[in-house]
């Protein structure tokens, strides 16, 4: 019973970490993660190889990140709009791959490189 109080006492603070972690700062390790993880994503869809689907469910999670990174930020509504758009791709990936269609998956795999594309080239810093 004692257990079952301390959980339900430190319930709220579990869900704010969160939350907060949903918000941190990206890093360019997470950033060359989802890039490796893109990647991958070309190469399973292009042989046709289901782990395209684990691939695709990262991505879309990553960019749910993303998207809490921005929207945390007063003047980056374009950031998250992409971030949005860069899920919703992510997701079309996966529904294209759980039915089989890797010509759909194909397609949205390109409109999601070329989300990213555009985030960069309005957010990304020059070296």
């Amino acid at each position: 019973m004692r257990f079952r109080s301390t959980l339900i006492a430190a319930l709220p603070l579990l869900i704010a970490t969160a939350v907060l972690a949903a918000q941190g700062q990206l890093t360019a390790d997470d950033m060359r993660e989802a890039e490796e993880t893109l990647h991958n994503l070309d190469s399973h869809i292009s042989l046709q190889d289901k782990k395209a689907l684990d691939d695709a469910k990262e991505l879309a999670r990553y960019f749910q990140q993303v998207e809490g990174h921005f929207s945390a930020k007063a003047d980056a509504t374009r950031g998250v709009e992409f971030s949005r758009k860069s899920q919703a791709h992510a997701n079309a990936i996966v529904a294209a791959v759980e039915s089989d269609n890797y010509d759909a998956a194909m397609d949205a795999l390109s409109d999601l490189t070329r989300s990213c594309k555009t985030c960069h080239e309005v957010y990304k810093k020059p070296k």
